[in-house]
């Protein structure tokens, strides 16, 4: 026991040391002098969201970015809140807002948000699409830091998505979460093994997305950026880049209740069963580690114990530490032994809670 752990400890600090790598690659993208200026269409797909759409709609508001090569697409999901008189109301008299409803689903795969954002993309004019979430609030150069990273042969950009700053410890450990997960993203985008990505900070040409045919042709997922990328990917009809870049940092909602963040991560999960085997291998990995990490004194005398987690905290630490540095954000790794336990557990427990079935609840629908 005490042998297949220290080897299973030492392949995770390999892989770690390769994220590791992999952020550096990624990190170190020049930024392209545009030849042209590009046109560019953002698009918002929103249901119910009447408690945050205007913040959203706020932050869009103050895009520095030619407004004659700019246009905002505000989608609205089949709301049966106020969520689109408010889209109305605060987008008055502003030519290059846009706003319409989901169109009518007329295929298997064009369900829930991937068929609102697919609506938006079918109307949409610009070169580069942008997508965000209603529950977000984006930098003002957001476009202007997302299209740099684009030259010829650039296919999706993806970026950083972290919550609002607050003194809430759930809140907090929820933005540590999100923070190495998404660097895992980058590391392995930069080893080009990409794991993941996150729709409310995505940018992508429109004309590769009319190339793989789109949602309506991508088999239907409740992680529909992750189909999206991952196509791109197995197709290899572009590069994919995930540059960590403090500019261009989205701000999201936290979830409020661990009823939402569960909710969250049978999504998250569920759509990322169609991970690459780098994924799966990391997975297995966390797994048995999350289990070390809460019983392992049980079984292992102390100094096995401190040996195996001891190897777990360097490789995480590893990329952590630099990351936080990247996004100015030093200060959230001194919770980092909460966010220790508090992966651990969530990590046992969420494959658990797909025994009795794998459907999805999500913003009132069940996948």
């Amino acid at each position: 026991m005490l042998t297949f752990l220290i080897i299973l400890s030492l392949i995770y600090l390999i892989i770690h040391l390769l994220l590791f790598y992999g952020l550096i690659r990624e990190s170190s993208h020049p930024k392209i002098k545009q030849q042209k200026a590009y046109s560019v269409s953002v698009i918002v797909a929103a249901r119910n969201e009447e408690s945050v759409i205007s913040e959203c709609i706020s932050s869009l508001k103050k895009l520095k970015y030619n407004k004659e090569l700019l246009e905002i697409i505000l989608v609205n999901d089949n709301s049966d809140d106020r969520t689109k008189e408010i889209m109305i109301k605060e987008t008055e008299g502003i030519e290059y807002f846009k706003i319409i409803n989901s169109q009518k689903q007329e295929s298997n795969n064009l369900k829930g948000k991937a068929n609102a954002i697919d609506s938006g993309i079918k109307i949409a004019s610009g070169d580069i699409i942008l997508t965000t979430d209603a529950d977000c609030v984006v930098p003002d150069g957001w476009i202007e830091e997302s299209i740099q990273y684009y030259d010829e042969n650039t296919a999706m950009v993806c970026g950083i998505t972290l919550m609002k700053p607050n003194k809430n410890i759930f809140s907090v450990l929820q933005n540590l979460d999100w923070l190495y997960l998404l660097t895992l993203a980058s590391g392995s985008c930069g080893i080009k093994l990409i794991l993941s990505c996150i729709g409310n900070n995505l940018s992508y040409r429109k004309n590769i997305y009319i190339e793989t045919g789109g949602y309506e042709k991508i088999k239907f997922s409740v992680t529909e950026d992750f189909a999206f990328m991952r196509t791109i990917y197995k197709q290899k009809i572009g590069k994919i880049k995930f540059p960590i870049n403090s500019s261009n940092i989205v701000i999201s909602d936290e979830c409020k209740t661990l009823t939402q963040l569960v909710q969250q991560k049978r999504r998250w999960f569920r759509g990322g069963l169609k991970i690459n085997l780098l994924g799966y291998i990391l997975a297995f990995e966390f797994y048995v580690l999350n289990f070390v990490t809460l019983f392992g004194l049980l079984f292992l005398n102390p100094l096995e114990y401190i040996i195996i987690l001891s190897i777990r905290i360097i490789s995480e630490l590893m990329l952590i530490i630099p990351s936080s540095t990247l996004l100015k954000l030093k200060s959230i790794v001194i919770y980092y032994p909460l966010f220790l336990l508090y992966f651990s557990i969530y990590g046992l427990i969420l494959p658990l809670t797909f025994i009795n079935g794998i459907s999805i609840k999500w913003k009132d629908r069940k996948f």
